[in-house]
């Protein structure tokens, strides 16, 4: 069945010069067939791109499905699904994206190294394994116990056991250490066909240096040496990841169709009958309500649809007709970003979207609910328009957005975390500044063509009073906790379509404090790690589903523990 697989994939077409005699031809060996044994390292890299192109950026690939799944739970978008954590997501969630990671890219992956590390060919053995290392990262921190020893082997072991999750991490950073090894040492053909570096190798080296940066911060509760290995990373500036371009990430296109190449925030919102899913009321609010000067990028993450809520009926805005929640402290925004409607003094906006756990039927709100913006998902920039965006694909940027994997942006506030962590109070300022000024800079110069000459662009001036507010705020926080909330706040709000970087850090530091509450008093416990697939629990007799999400990742060791609700 493997080989019939990549057979498909690689999309052969077989071509009959003659008749051949069924006396003189074994029919079960086609000679003209590509097989794993005889096919170039070159066409077997090219399926992997494929492979990690569909497990990273389709609607329901892996990593874009792990960042819809956990964004919700540390409210980079409303968890709508259900008012109680355990029931958000269900298992039959991750039976497609699981089997991406183990029935095709991680097997492909293997044959990639294979047969690059026996021809000595070490730019692709190199590149492949910084992809196996990243997927391998990505299972651990999302499920926890992973198959790893027993999987990928065929009928040999159809019910692989779980590995403890912190040994198939260490493996991951073993495998991650032997492609900076293959890549620091180039040798072979130039890699084609590259969706991400378009074949650069020392591109590769830098994110292979920059996942291990990830490793080490990402492990600091569990390994006495890691700030250490991290800020020798650090030392090198050179070697990881520190310029906008050498950020990992995946550019969508704009071709609308066969195939529809844009970005899925693009075709959900922009096409025909509004946004798909609710943005988060609190992450919006936090953005133009919670500090004195207004977010410089919130008119790129952000398009207001409608920009007056104060006309609504009950149709169209069911929250308004309901009591402001008993258990939430004064002061939130309730039913809309730009509304608190708990202070009679109300403010409103537009930013339309839904409170944590608004779990409430779909009224007919598609054409007045907030949409994404220029950043990430390639829409429109707002400018105070305030129109629907469902006109056929044809606002905006046309759905040429990005997937932010792991940017400049990510690594000057792991920098920031890194440093405070270790006391350096001075240092993580500085990070922390430089973190936010990429960010700012990133999004406005992915944004510029939409903008094109609006005076709503936010001026330098914003720029510098916004900066200065968020370093006052860090001078004035009165502990190193107080301050690292101050920079994981920041981190959070630069994370836009990072959902698990966001929720990695959370679990890692336990900030930001004071997010959001479920609109259910008893929502249940704060979600560790995801259920397990459905599919893989189901035909797996050695493996037994999780009976809540409270079994933590084996790195999730904040001694201070976390518990948002």
């Amino acid at each position: 069945m493997k080989k019939m697989k990549f057979i498909y994939r690689v999309g052969v077409v077989l071509t009959f010069v003659g008749f051949l005699s069924a006396c003189d031809l074994d029919l079960q060996d086609n000679p003209n067939a590509v097989t794993p044994d005889n096919a170039s390292v070159a066409l077997l890299m090219n399926n992997a791109f494929i492979e990690l192109q569909e497990f990273m950026v389709g609607r329901s690939t892996f990593y874009n499905g792990v960042n819809d799944v956990t964004g919700p739970y540390v409210r980079m978008l409303a968890m709508q699904g259900s008012k109680v954590y355990a029931q958000a997501e269900g298992p039959e969630s991750f039976d497609f994206v699981w089997a991406q990671a183990y029935a095709t890219l991680l097997p492909d992956l293997n044959l990639v190294i294979d047969r690059a590390t026996g021809d000595g060919i070490t730019t692709y053995s190199g590149v492949a394994k910084v992809m196996k290392a990243f997927v391998m990262f990505t299972l651990v921190d999302m499920f926890g116990d992973v198959p790893y020893s027993d999987a990928l082997q065929g009928t040999d072991k159809l019910s692989p056991v779980l590995d403890d999750d912190e040994a198939v991490y260490t493996e991951a950073l073993s495998i991650l250490n032997s492609a900076i090894a293959d890549l620091s040492d180039p040798k072979g053909a130039n890699i084609t066909n590259d969706l991400y570096y378009a074949g650069n190798v020392g591109k590769w080296l830098k994110l292979a240096n920059t996942l291990k940066l990830r490793y080490y911060l990402t492990t600091r509760h569990v390994n006495p040496n890691a700030l250490t290995e991290f800020n020798n990373l650090m030392n090198d500036p050179s070697a990881i990841i520190l310029n906008r371009a050498d950020d990992f990430q995946f550019n969508y296109g704009t071709n609308r169709e066969a195939p529809d190449s844009r970005h899925p925030f693009y075709t959900d919102a922009y096409e025909a009958g509004g946004p798909g899913q609710y943005m988060s009321n609190y992450r919006m609010w936090t953005m133009f309500g919670e500090k004195q000067t207004e977010d410089p990028r919130i008119r790129y993450y952000y398009y207001r649809q409608d920009c007056d809520e104060t006309d609504e009926n009950f149709f169209t805005l069911q929250c308004q007709a309901q009591p402001y929640p008993f258990h939430w402290p004064a002061g939130w925004p309730y039913c809309t970003a730009s509304s608190d409607w708990g202070d009679p003094n109300q403010q409103y906006g537009g930013y339309w979207g839904r409170d944590h756990g608004d779990d409430s039927g779909i009224p007919p709100d598609d054409l007045k609910r907030t949409a994404w913006g220029v950043y990430p998902g390639g829409g429109k920039f707002d400018g105070d328009d305030c129109r629907d965006v469902s006109r056929g694909g044809t606002d905006g940027l046309r759905g040429r957005g990005i997937l932010p994997i792991l940017l400049t942006t990510n690594v000057h506030f792991m920098n920031a975390e890194a440093k405070l962590a270790g006391g350096d109070v001075g240092a993580a300022r500085t990070a922390l500044q430089e973190g936010v000024l990429e960010s700012i800079g990133k999004v406005m110069a992915f944004g510029a063509s939409d903008a094109g000459s609006s005076d709503l662009i936010p001026p330098q001036g914003q720029i510098d009073n916004y900066l200065n507010e968020v370093l006052a705020l860090y001078d004035a926080a009165a502990s190193n906790d107080a301050k690292m909330n101050v920079v994981m706040k920041e981190a959070w709000l630069a994370m836009q379509g990072q959902g698990l970087e966001a929720y990695n850090a959370y679990r890692r530091t336990c900030k930001p404090e004071g997010m959001q509450l479920s609109l259910e008093a008893n929502p249940g416990n704060f979600p560790r790690s995801l259920w397990y697939p459905a599919s893989f629990v189901n035909r797996n007799e050695n493996v037994s589903q999780k009976p809540n999400l409270d079994a933590k990742v084996f790195w999730d060791a904040n001694p201070a523990g976390c518990t948002l609700q």
